[in-house]
C-alpha cells in the first residue's frame, strides 16, 4: 500500500509552513516551488486544508498561507483524514472468506493498520520539521 500523492504534498506543504515564523505567510507559488509540487495540484490541496481549519490564509500584499493552528497541535494524521478522507486500512474485513488463516491475516493487517494509524495520530508537525531545524541550527550556530 502507498501512500496518496495527495498527501504527501498536503504533508510537504504543511512541513514547509510549520518550519515558517508564526507572523510570516508564504504564497502557493513559493510553497509549490519549495515542495516540488505541481501548483495546480497544490491550490486545490489548499483548499481542502483551509476548510479543514489546518490552514489560514491572507489575501493581498504580504498574503499568502500559514498553519492554522500551532504546529504541535497538528498530527500528521490530522492532514491525512482531510485531504485523503481516511487513514490507513489495510484490509477490509467486513465479509473477508473464513478460511484455514483468514482470522490471522485479518489480526496480523489489523494490528498493522492500527500501528501505522498510531504513529501518524501520535507524529506532530512540529515532531517531523525538528530535526531539520535542529540540523540547521548547528550549521547556523558554527
Amino acid at each position: 500500500m502507498q501512500f496518496s500523492k495527495k498527501a504527501d504534498y498536503a504533508l510537504r506543504a504543511m512541513a514547509i509552513l510549520s518550519a515558517l515564523p508564526p507572523d510570516r505567510t508564504m504564497q502557493a507559488q513559493e510553497l509549490a516551488e519549495v515542495g516540488k509540487i505541481p501548483i495546480k495540484f497544490l491550490e486545490q490541496i489548499l483548499l481542502v486544508l483551509k476548510r479543514s481549519g489546518l490552514l489560514r490564509s491572507k489575501r493581498g500584499v504580504g498574503g499568502g498561507y500559514r498553519l492554522g493552528r500551532e504546529c504541535r497541535l497538528i498530527s500528521v494524521a490530522d492532514i491525512v483524514e482531510a485531504v485523503d478522507g481516511e487513514l490507513m486500512c489495510f484490509l477490509e474485513e467486513k465479509g473477508y472468506p473464513e478460511f484455514p488463516g483468514s482470522r490471522g491475516i485479518q489480526r496480523c493487517l489489523s494490528e498493522a493498520g492500527e500501528a501505522t494509524n498510531g504513529k501518524l495520530r501520535g507524529t506532530s508537525l512540529e515532531d517531523l520539521i525538528r530535526p531539520d531545524v535542529a540540523d540547521a541550527m548547528v550549521g547556523y550556530g558554527i
